[in-house]
């Protein structure tokens, strides 16, 4: 190691140290909340679903040409295995969350109150459309995360509540077990669903329509820097509480303008004109979400001989996705999902960051913007390259970028390390 390498490693270390003493123990106290633990743990549940589902993403949308050619007919085969396991993540955490939920209280049943909960959450999210005898999916994907969160919550304190106050139809002792139990959770989970029909069916309330509405005024629809600080800030304020940001921004309410500004730029440069937008879809790939939401690529490799066998294990499965540009494994195995500790670097230091940089770097003219809409799953250093024609300024750009995060992630990467490897040490005693 060099003396330089050595200085370096050492203020990263204090720098390290007063956040741990300073801001840390307040965050971790907040995360220890039961709730957001139990979020946690459920999420992690789910990485093989995300990892399975990973595959045919990637395959499907390969960024060469004659591969996807190669692929084109098998397609729609691979996406029913993305369809069914990354696509249905919501479906399969809210039965993880309710299991987790109801281990701590001693009078619930974790697969009653798993049963209870996915009844609730199809109600309230997805009710069956009786005219098409149909159910809309999109809640299921991971879209529909934050409502699972919420109503899976809502459940298992009502339940335990029910439970406490004797809220439920008790058999006598004589009567077997799984009998018992049954009627017992008839009073509560009937006072659930009615509860939760008459919110959806009678009332109207759905809670896509409800984020939508809180969300979309905020967005503001123009090439402009501070649409794209709105944007970039929402994204990862939605992100980290569990909800796809890019579904509400990226690819919601802007998408329809984002496509629009990469075609005017394609149009300009075939003409030989000056290239008029900057925001555009390659814009925020290029300097938003290197290696995903986030720009988590760093930690995929801080993490890959790292002593905690969790980082280690999500890093090393995480490196090929995080490649072509797809970091669930890493949001939800960390997790940096609803983890108080990475709060201030994944919102702040990350993908905001690399926004303004970009936006900035491009206005001034020192890269090219977008001309080319190149796949989203375009490796980190090719994509600007090739969604720029060919600037290898932009390159250069993205990869300092990618450094600067790593520098920033650095020191809350290694609190959060140190954590993992004392918990795992107190689980092998």
């Amino acid at each position: 190691m060099s003396q330089k390498t050595g200085k370096f490693e050492a203020r990263m270390d204090r720098f390290a140290e007063v956040i741990e003493k300073h801001i840390a123990p307040p965050l971790i106290k907040f995360g220890n909340q039961r709730h957001f633990a139990a979020i946690r743990a459920a999420l992690i549940r789910t990485i093989p679903l995300i990892i399975v589902g990973s595959i045919p993403l990637i395959v499907t949308n390969f960024p060469v040409k004659k591969v996807q050619e190669l692929i084109a007919p098998y397609a729609n085969a691979l996406n029913v295995l993305f369809a069914m396991s990354f696509g249905f993540t919501t479906l399969y955490l809210v039965i993880s969350l309710a299991r987790e939920l109801s281990a701590l209280y001693d009078n619930l049943d974790p697969t009653t109150v798993s049963i209870v909960s996915l009844a609730s959450f199809l109600i309230a999210v997805t009710p069956i459309d009786l005219e098409t005898n149909t159910i809309e999916v999109t809640g299921f994907s991971a879209k529909g995360m934050f409502a699972a969160f919420l109503i899976t919550i809502f459940v298992v304190e009502f339940m335990n509540f029910a439970y406490k106050h004797n809220i439920v139809i008790r058999m006598p002792k004589a009567v077997p077990k799984n009998i018992s139990d049954s009627f017992a959770v008839l009073v509560p989970m009937f006072l659930l669903l009615v509860f939760f029909w008459f919110l959806r069916i009678i009332i109207g309330f759905d809670i896509y329509l409800f984020i939508e509405k809180i969300v979309s005024p905020l967005m503001v629809i123009s090439d402009t820097w501070y649409a794209a600080l709105i944007t970039a800030l929402l994204l990862q304020m939605l992100w980290f509480v569990g909800i796809h940001g890019g579904s509400f921004t990226i690819w919601g309410v802007l998408y329809p303008f984002l496509l629009t500004n990469i075609a005017e730029n394609s149009a300009a440069a075939v003409a030989g004109q000056p290239i008029p937008n900057i925001i555009t879809e390659p814009f925020f790939y290029t300097y938003a979400i290197i290696g995903g939401v986030g720009i988590t690529l760093p930690l995929v490799l801080m993490w890959w001989k790292s002593k905690s066998s969790l980082l280690r294990e999500v890093s090393r499965v995480s490196l090929i996705p995080a490649i072509f540009c797809i970091n669930e494994p890493v949001m939800f195995g960390v997790p940096i999902v609803l983890n108080p500790i990475m709060f201030l670097p994944f919102v702040f230091g990350t993908t905001l960051l690399g926004t303004i940089y970009g936006y900035v770097l491009t206005k001034i003219g020192w890269v090219s913007p977008a001309i080319i809409h190149v796949p989203w799953t375009t490796p980190p250093l090719l994509q600007p390259y090739l969604s720029t024609g060919g600037d290898w300024r932009a390159v250069i750009a993205q990869l300092i970028l990618i450094i600067v995060v790593g520098f920033i992630w650095y020191p809350f990467a290694k609190i959060w390390e140190k954590r993992c490897i004392e918990e795992e040490a107190k689980s092998a005693h």
